[in-house]
């Protein structure tokens, strides 16, 4: 069973957890603001296409706030990760290890995967903010124990 029933669900949930972080940006949330800073250091835009259901976020990080663009084939990403829905609910949980999962291809990764790989420390925060997120939505049954 997956954990959103539809995409508007998967949107709202994953979708709505980076419209917050980008808002936090603006509100000039120390900790939010210093991963904009050092993921704009690199310039990413970085897409996820995700199945089961089907939804695609880019978030430009050029931008400051951070842009989020769901289902928007407009923007050109410097990485784009292809994942399910499932798998994005548990690595924004932090119970997915990335390089591990690039190795299996359960995530499939196109773009500068090196470079974005140096940066998990700096989004290591938003773990403990994903599930915070969901409780705030009402969403407590999807936070996962660890």
């Amino acid at each position: 069973m997956s954990y959103f029933k539809d995409s508007d669900e998967c949107n709202r949930m994953l979708g709505g957890f980076f419209r917050k972080m980008s808002e936090g940006v603006a509100k000039g949330d120390k900790e939010l603001v210093e991963i904009q800073r050092k993921l704009n250091e690199i310039h990413l835009i970085v897409k996820f296409v995700w199945s089961e259901p089907v939804l695609t976020v880019t978030l430009d990080f050029t931008k400051n706030p951070f842009a989020v663009h769901i289902n928007d084939d407009t923007v050109t990403p410097t990485a784009t990760f292809t994942l399910t829905a499932d798998v994005a609910h548990k690595f924004w949980h932090g119970q997915v290890n990335l390089a591990k999962a690039l190795t299996t291809k359960t995530i499939v990764a196109r773009g500068p995967i090196p470079k974005i790989l140096q940066l998990l420390p700096v989004i290591k925060p938003l773990y403990l903010k994903y599930p915070a997120y969901l409780r705030e939505m009402g969403r407590a049954d999807l936070v996962l124990s660890k």
